[in-house]
């Protein structure tokens, strides 16, 4: 990965196979503390979701919603 922005499009790729599209993705937070918050919309909302994550448990992430999207 070279940075953050090529990180989050692996997460855009891996969610878009899910169905689900990643609306926009924004830094919250500052320092040590270093929080996404992810905007998605999926089939199974009329609305747009979000979820919170930080850089580092993105794979994690993209498993979770593997598993709840079979």
């Amino acid at each position: 990965m070279n940075n953050i922005q090529d990180e989050f499009q692996v997460l855009r790729e891996e969610l878009k196979k899910l169905n689900i599209d990643v609306e926009k993705v924004v830094k919250v937070g500052n320092g040590s503390m270093d929080f996404h918050e992810v905007f998605y919309r999926s089939p199974r909302y009329d609305d747009v979701r979000t979820v919170y994550v930080q850089r580092h448990t993105l794979d994690h992430l993209i498993e979770k919603f593997k598993d709840a999207y079979k």
